[in-house]
């Protein structure tokens, strides 16, 4: 009877001592942000409508194209190329693809609207869009070190129970054009504000990164977001993030 109590007296204190080291199993994820319009530099060759450049571009409100104005910068100088459609003519579409990477490529669509009033008045539609690079940012060797340093860093240092439920906290960074780490924020905190300073320590310390950069060797800052928790929280939208690819 005696070795059996002292067996769950040990247990217990087992169980006691692992409720207070990290949450092992707690998720945890890095993603990059997206502008609200962007596309993929490996894309830009199969843009043919305006659609193409935003999938929520809303077609249906037009009855009657009145210009379709592309502009961008190439070689440094604002350049323009006009149409009178959703599809893009030969010009529009080699300005996209010659235009500088580094700037965003403008739309505004003068049009009639889709309506039955008696007096139809022109409307302007104004949309620009980023491109992003092909190659990501990427940490040391890649994301299995990202993986490693995170984990060491920032998990292991997460005491069980700081999370649950819904939980979820959300810190975003930039990744300079020299691999630097910069405007380290909280976008969604967590319970515990001394969870969210060590976080921000950890990702202010992690060196080697090698910069976002595009096929003719431009290399560009690029915006991160690494989360803790339940990705089900509603807020997760908010963040405009997607996966690293």
């Amino acid at each position: 009877m005696k070795k059996n109590q002292i067996l769950l007296i040990v247990l217990l204190v087992i169980g006691y001592a692992f409720d207070g080291f990290a949450q092992h199993d707690l998720a945890f994820e890095v993603n990059k942000v997206l502008p609200f319009i962007s596309i993929q530099e490996n894309k830009m060759a199969d843009i043919n409508t305006l659609t193409d450049l935003d999938k929520r571009y809303p077609a249906s409100w037009v009855e009657k194209y009145i210009s379709v104005e592309i502009s961008a910068y190439k070689n440094g100088v604002k350049t323009k190329a006009s149409g009178t459609s959703d599809v893009l003519n030969a010009a529009q579409k080699e300005l996209i693809l010659t235009a500088d990477r580094s700037s965003d490529i403008a739309v505004s669509v003068m049009y009639l609207p889709e309506n039955s009033l008696s007096e139809n008045t022109v409307k302007q539609y104004d949309f620009k869009v980023a491109v992003m690079p092909d190659h990501n940012a990427v940490y040391g060797e890649g994301a299995e070190q990202l993986t490693q340093y995170l984990q060491k860093n920032c998990m292991a240092n997460i005491k069980a129970g700081s999370f649950t439920g819904f939980d979820l906290t959300a810190i975003e960074f930039t990744i300079t054009e020299k691999g630097h780490v910069v405007n380290i924020q909280v976008r969604l905190p967590s319970k515990d504000s001394k969870i969210d300073d060590m976080l921000i320590t950890a990702i202010s310390e992690m060196k080697g990164w090698k910069p976002a950069m595009f096929s003719n060797g431009l290399k560009i800052k690029q915006n991160f977001v690494l989360t803790i928790g339940n990705m089900e929280n509603c807020m997760v939208n908010l963040l405009n993030i997607r996966p690293l690819e």
